[in-house]
């Protein structure tokens, strides 16, 4: 006599795949949300960030070479898997407000929460695996602004002056061959030599010094970088 199959195990199946059927629903939801934040981010990123990290995260847009200090590349996947998603966060908010070696704006003012959250979907979508991580990673760039002067000195002279003095101090920056005077050459020995940190700081930002010239007045905010600024300048003409 045939037995009748009892209810649980007929009940098994149908639980299986209830539960296969909400894990799929779940994730195909789930990649939608993730395909909207991308596009979203996207347009953000093209806003705001492809002018210096370029189309395709690597660091060469437009205005990079304006920015002096060299731009990462965002789509390396081995340095990118080293920050999470709470750590670009502050990054793309408060740049160089919270890291000063990156030499970025923060962008929490443009910017709200979820924009940003897109765009770091979006940058995350830029990832191409290029093998183990050959420069720094985020904490060594870090830990070289914060512990070297000489590094601190490199970071500013990059941001400030390189763009006329040259990024090797030999007066040919990207805006020297606009200007009718050449920029002062911080290669020449003789010129490094008289350098010191009270005549740069003077010159820098002394009003009355700015008649005859095509050098910026800069504001007194830059008077606490000059002694790194200056200690970088004397590495020039070596």
């Amino acid at each position: 006599m045939l037995q009748q199959p009892k209810m649980g195990n007929l009940m098994k199946p149908l639980i299986t795949l209830a539960i296969l059927t909400c894990l799929l629903a779940t994730t195909t939801q789930a990649t939608t949300i993730d395909l909207i934040a991308v596009e979203a981010g996207k347009k953000t990123y093209n806003a705001f960030c492809i002018y210096c990290h370029g189309e395709k995260g690597e660091g060469d847009g437009p205005a990079a070479a304006l920015n002096g200090v060299p731009i990462i590349d965002i789509s390396n996947k081995a340095y990118m898997s080293l920050l999470n998603d709470q750590d670009l966060y502050e990054r793309i908010a408060f740049g160089q407000e919270r890291f000063p070696y990156m030499q970025m704006p923060g962008w929490r003012s443009n910017l709200d929460p979820q924009q940003i959250k897109a765009v770091i979907a979006y940058v995350r979508s830029l990832a191409i695996d290029r093998g183990p991580l050959k420069g720094p990673t985020p904490q060594e760039r870090a830990d070289l602004f914060n512990n070297s002067p000489l590094n601190k000195g490199r970071t500013y002279y990059l941001k400030f002056c390189s763009t006329c003095h040259g990024k090797k101090g030999d007066g040919n920056g990207i805006v020297a061959k606009t200007l009718k005077l050449k920029p002062t050459r911080f290669d020449d020995p003789a010129l490094t030599a008289q350098l010191t940190t009270e005549n740069v700081k003077s010159y820098v930002t002394d009003i009355s010094e700015e008649r005859g010239r095509y050098m910026p007045i800069f504001e007194p905010f830059i008077e606490e970088y000059i002694d790194e600024i200056v200690l970088y300048i004397k590495t020039l003409s070596k």
